[in-house]
């Protein structure tokens, strides 16, 4: 086994730096993108049709991309080069948004226009996160994965959240097309920046030879996802506890506009306060969930994940204090961000590479699922007993939820790190 290069706290060794880096840039452009678009949205449907259906209607044509896309692109990725797949997005993106700002800003804008340009944005989305989540494991060796992981989805969370939400308000104001605008300016950014990154197409396996896929078809190929997923114990475990968690959290924060006017007594602006310390601390787990890895054996981190948040959730529910609330809505914060870089990492580092896209894609899958579930679920909580009800249920949930999983949690390593951590990425790819 060959020696590995210790990576200090604040570097990523990669077998590919100039691409790793520009992955990040495009990611967290294209993320500054998404956000601005998702947040102005809603405000425009509000000048549009201001009516509880005609929301429910972008909430579908928003989550539709996910649950009807998610399986066939997994697939796609892992057959295409996933660096073209991401520059082609960034520009159907950019030209989509464009499209969105001229509309908005001559008015006339008409609801199934709007939908359908909001589930075109979704799907174009759904292939370029399928596509970057199985192209770093080609730039970065397994032992290095959390960190880049971290780097990865701590610049998405300050861009797409701390930055794009406020940035969103302020300029649909001035303009009710100029969030679109910038959103189209970003997507063209990202498209440059992924112009000049080094091919990403998978290697490894029969699925990459040109006869296989030539005689592969893509439902096959999507089979064979679903079948590598229910094999492999440690990540059917991950996959379970993953989908309880997001029903958790979507419950919680279904309501929880509602329970920041009741409960806790703040107005629009204490709500937004509030779910930037949220964002705040999943972008300071993002920072340093590469320390934490190299401190921490797998199973205690992911344990930690569950219950600091769990504690959390349960302080929440027992307090009215805005001050509490908010530093306890950073750990909510902190640990689902920590769940999912150390997750990420190891199902990078064990899922073949030329499996990446169709295995991700399942998990993908299963976020959007029990999205709508954990929001149902959470509303009949409030309904019938308050709306303190989703915090506390989810925090007793959140301290099981391992022991939901069975004994499949036992897989996930507890040593250095799976087999794969052992493997370097191959710089071929």
């Amino acid at each position: 086994m060959r020696r590995r290069a210790r990576c200090s706290d604040d570097s990523v060794r990669t077998v590919d730096p100039g691409g790793f880096r520009k992955l990040v840039a495009a990611t967290a452009v294209s993320r500054l993108g998404d956000g601005l678009h998702l947040t102005a949205l809603p405000l425009l449907i509000a000048g549009v049709a201001p009516d509880p259906t005609a929301f429910a209607g972008m909430a579908v044509a928003q989550a539709l991309p996910w649950l009807l896309v998610s399986l066939p692109a997994g697939a796609l990725v892992d057959r295409l080069d996933r660096r073209l797949v991401m520059t082609v997005s960034a520009a159907l993106q950019c030209l989509l948004a464009a499209v969105l700002a001229v509309a908005a800003t001559a008015g006339g804008l008409q609801l199934p226009t709007v939908y359908a340009l909001a589930f075109a944005l979704g799907c174009c989305q759904t292939f370029a996160e399928n596509a970057a989540t199985a192209l770093l494991p080609q730039l970065v060796p397994a032992d290095a994965l959390p960190t880049a992981n971290g780097r990865l989805v701590g610049a998405e969370i300050v861009t797409g959240q701390l930055i794009a939400v406020p940035l969103a308000g302020v300029v649909f104001v001035v303009s009710p097309g100029l969030p679109f605008l910038l959103d189209a300016l970003t997507f063209a950014l990202a498209f440059l920046v992924l112009l000049s990154l080094r091919g990403g197409r998978a290697r490894g396996g029969r699925a990459t030879g040109e006869v296989a896929r030539a005689a592969s078809t893509l439902r096959r190929e999507i089979r064979e996802g679903l079948r590598w997923l229910a094999a492999d114990p440690a990540c059917r475990s991950l996959a379970a506890v993953g989908g309880v968690i997001n029903t958790v959290i979507t419950g919680c924060f279904a309501t929880f506009a509602l329970f920041t006017v009741e409960v806790l007594h703040t107005g629009e602006v204490g709500y937004g306060l509030l779910m930037w310390a949220s964002a705040a601390g999943g972008a300071a787990a993002g920072l340093a969930a590469g320390s934490a890895r190299r401190r921490l054996r797998h199973r205690p981190l992911l344990l930690l994940s569950l219950w600091v948040p769990a504690v959390a959730s349960l302080a929440i529910g027992l307090t009215g204090n805005v001050v509490v609330t908010a530093a306890m809505l950073a750990l909510v914060g902190f640990g689902g961000t920590t769940w999912t870089v150390v997750t990420l990492s190891l199902r990078q580092s064990v899922i073949p590479r030329h499996f990446q896209g169709r295995v991700m894609s399942v998990f993908r899958l299963l976020s959007a699922g029990t999205a709508p579930i954990g929001a149902v679920l959470g509303a009949m909580l409030v309904d019938h007993f308050g709306l303190r009800a989703p915090w506390l249920v989810g925090a007793a949930v959140l301290l099981l939820a391992p022991g939901l999983a069975g004994p499949a949690l036992a897989a996930v390593p507890t040593d250095e790190g799976p087999a794969g951590d052992h493997k370097s990425a191959d710089p071929a790819a």
